[in-house]
């Protein structure tokens, strides 16, 4: 009687919850890049190995500046994980991989590891300052003929020059006075010519 209640009571127990319980557990055997390895640039893809035969997992790659570095999707296949990433390379410094698989058996597991990029991709090269050209004085323009050494110093400056002075006018027509003027002389010289004309001409009067 003893015996049969010992068979009764192992027959309720939940076995099958137990050895679930037991199962081992899901761990990481290896990474590529590994944990705390250096490497010059960012990978091109994740690679994570499990000790046992996976069905699905989720993995997050985080950057030095605490941010999420773009990834593909995740390719299982028996114990391997493969995840493209979704950038050609990273900036230097630590990278952190986080990682959630599920196993065929129903175990799950999850962890993280660090790996530093030494090189990466350059963030940008510091750009000389340039200088601003010094605004040139407007080039002088000479008369056509005239060489700046023969140029006088008003060709140089850029002050507006005065306007020429005007020339004087023209003399005009001369007054009336001078026509009368010339008439009277004309007019005396015509009386002595005829005055001493007729002197020469006059006949002699006989003497008595």
């Amino acid at each position: 009687m003893f015996v049969a209640m010992i068979v009764g009571i192992l027959g309720i127990l939940p076995f099958p919850s137990i050895a679930t319980a037991y199962a081992p557990r899901l761990t990481l055997a290896s990474s590529t890049p590994g944990a705390e390895t250096r490497v010059g640039h960012l990978p091109q893809v994740l690679q994570l190995v499990f000790n046992d035969k996976i069905v699905d997992a989720q993995v997050i790659l985080t950057g030095p500046d605490s941010a999420a570095v773009s990834l593909g999707a995740v390719t299982v296949r028996n114990e391997t994980a493969r995840i493209a990433l979704g950038v050609p390379d990273g900036a230097p410094g630590s990278y952190t991989v986080s990682y959630t698989a599920t196993g065929s058996n129903g175990a799950a597991g999850n962890g993280s590891f660090s790996f530093t990029v030494t090189t990466g991709a350059k963030t940008g090269t510091s750009a000389k300052p340039t200088r601003t050209p010094s605004p040139t004085a407007a080039p002088t323009v000479l008369p056509v003929g005239t060489s700046a050494a023969a140029a006088p110093a008003d060709f140089l400056t850029s002050k507006a020059q005065p306007p020429a002075a005007a020339a004087p006018p023209a003399a005009g027509r001369p007054a009336w006075w001078t026509y009368a003027a010339v008439l009277l002389v004309v007019a005396c010289v015509l009386v002595v010519f005829l005055g001493f004309s007729r002197r020469r001409i006059r006949p002699g009067i006989p003497a008595k």
